[in-house]
């Protein structure tokens, strides 16, 4: 299975229970979860890649209370009025295929493109405009950066893509099942699962070579 970063922006955050629900009826498997409320710094922080958009200060405002924004009152008084703005919602996921998978649940970036052409994704359903469009999804090079920046304590287990793990069967599982079995054909043990079992384990290429102290005389 593959990991991956979801962000709920304010506007999706009330509706989270539904979310988390559509998560797991499409199979993901939610690793951990986190309620946020970001200062301007730390929004600021998290997306610090999209400082030169000319929509970067409307986002801080978007993405952070009110009385903890740098810009001026008469713009975020605005901002809030028309676009909810408090805690967000972070959540690592799982799932076999997880960018293709997240991609179709989560539906395009514009929330209007997305009721035309993905009416029963999350975005078409809640999400407004492009800027206020409910979900940050990671993009793949910042996954495991976006993830520690809420979870800094939980363990990043890096998972082998579907191709790597179709290399490693190939090149270093497959060889030496198939060395076992034909062994096993030949042999015709009374019991060939736990046969093949033992086999496995004197014959596994990772196992750990102990070297005998040498006697001393």
């Amino acid at each position: 299975m593959e990991s991956h970063f979801l962000l709920l922006k304010p506007d999706a955050t009330k509706h989270q229970d539904e979310v988390l629900y559509r998560l797991e009826q499409a199979g993901f498997k939610i690793l951990s979860k986190k309620n946020v409320e970001l200062s301007y710094e730390q929004a600021s922080e998290f997306y610090a890649d999209y400082a030169e958009d000319p929509d970067f200060e409307e986002l801080l405002t978007y993405m952070t209370r009110y009385e903890e924004s740098q810009t001026s009152k008469q713009w975020t008084e605005f901002v809030h009025a028309n676009y909810p703005s408090g805690p967000v919602v972070a959540i690592s996921i799982q799932h076999y295929d997880v960018f293709k998978q997240l991609e179709e649940l989560v539906g395009p970036s514009d929330p209007v493109q997305a009721r035309q052409s993905a009416p029963e994704s999350l975005r078409a359903k809640y999400g407004q405009d492009e800027l206020h469009n409910s979900f940050h999804v990671s993009e793949p090079s910042n996954i495991e950066k976006e993830a520690r920046f809420f979870f800094p304590d939980a363990p990043m287990k890096t998972l082998p893509t579907a191709d790597e793990a179709k290399l490693i069967l190939e090149n270093h599982i497959y060889p030496v099942l198939l060395q076992g079995l034909t062994q096993l054909c030949k042999e015709k043990p009374a019991n060939p699962t736990t046969w093949l079992g033992h086999w496995l384990l004197e014959n596994n290429p990772s196992k750990p070579k102990v070297q005998e102290p040498e006697a001393v005389s």
